[in-house]
């Protein structure tokens, strides 16, 4: 088993979960809050205001729940940006493809190329038949700051991923199509992810409306961004579009996509991605806000 920590601006979430005969398995799950105003996730600027407090916060937490050396991490989206990037060819060194994607995604960048940490992913070739990667990027100076906070904790990251993908690879199962979607809120934002074949293809943060609006203008953007998508890149609708993270306003906006975008809507519940008596005794709350720390633990090498 694995351990997957999730660092959030409310809170910090530990679990030491594997994936088994297409379940999960979670062992142990724990969380600590964080001071409000302590973390503001930012692609550009510095995140955390207090490293010493964060720190001592997961070392704490880690120490509860037995925790040591190296952990996956899920940060927040804002941290990230996805892009995908199309080319002809590409250096079958790792090392060199990164370096080669980052200079392909210099113009896309609110940093420096030579700042960039990129990880990858291929995709499907595009119609004009080039190559497609799917690219996780990251400002080395901001990731720095995630790296120092760990080591001050005695933790080793072992994968830093953005928090919708990693909530998507705990909930794999469940968006096994060929064309599938996942909308999940964090407080004032919303990420839009859209899957195809399994490998992420669009990518949009989104802001939430504050108090008790409809969802309305949500709605409109995430029709019009798969609208976008789907002329772009000339790929298949989506069949499925699961909703997560929206509070109590989930199933009304979940109702409201089915309307507006005619197709199914479901709320993500990773309940059903659980091995049978998977689950750890007092377990507090909804299981599905663990996704992002149980899909860094299950999360491949």
């Amino acid at each position: 088993m694995a351990w997957g920590l999730e660092i959030a601006a409310d809170r910090v979430r530990l679990c030491r979960a594997e994936l088994r005969r297409g379940g999960i398995r979670l062992e142990r799950a724990t969380e600590s809050p964080v001071p409000a105003g302590l973390l503001r996730a930012s692609v550009k600027e510095a995140n955390v205001s207090d490293h010493v407090t964060l720190a001592k916060t997961v070392r704490e937490l880690a120490r509860r729940a037995g925790c040591r050396g190296w952990v996956r991490v899920a940060l927040p989206d804002p941290v990230f940006i996805l892009r995908t990037i199309a080319t002809d060819e590409l250096p079958p060194d790792r090392g060199a493809a990164r370096r080669f994607l980052c200079w392909q995604a210099r113009d896309l960048l609110p940093f420096s190329a030579e700042q960039a940490r990129l990880d990858f992913v291929r995709a499907e070739a595009g119609p004009d038949g080039r190559l497609r990667f799917a690219c996780l990027i990251a400002n080395g100076r901001v990731v720095a700051e995630y790296e120092r906070i760990l080591q001050d904790a005695d933790l080793l990251p072992a994968t830093l991923d953005a928090r919708s993908v990693a909530l998507a690879q705990a909930a794999s199962g469940l968006l096994a199509f060929p064309s599938a979607g996942l909308l999940t809120g964090d407080g004032a934002r919303a990420t839009l992810l859209v899957l195809h074949e399994g490998r992420p293809r669009l990518w949009r943060i989104l802001a939430v409306e504050n108090g008790g609006g409809d969802g309305v203008r949500l709605i409109r953007e995430v029709a019009d961004s798969l609208g976008y998508f789907q002329e772009a890149e000339g790929l298949p609708p989506l069949q499925h579009l699961f909703i997560h993270g929206m509070g109590a306003r989930t199933s009304e906006i979940a109702a409201g996509l089915t309307r507006w975008l005619e197709l199914t809507v479901s709320v993500l519940d990773l309940g059903a991605t659980l091995a049978s008596g998977a689950r750890p005794r007092g377990l507090a709350g909804e299981l599905t806000r663990w996704g992002a720390a149980l899909g860094a633990a299950i999360r491949p090498w």
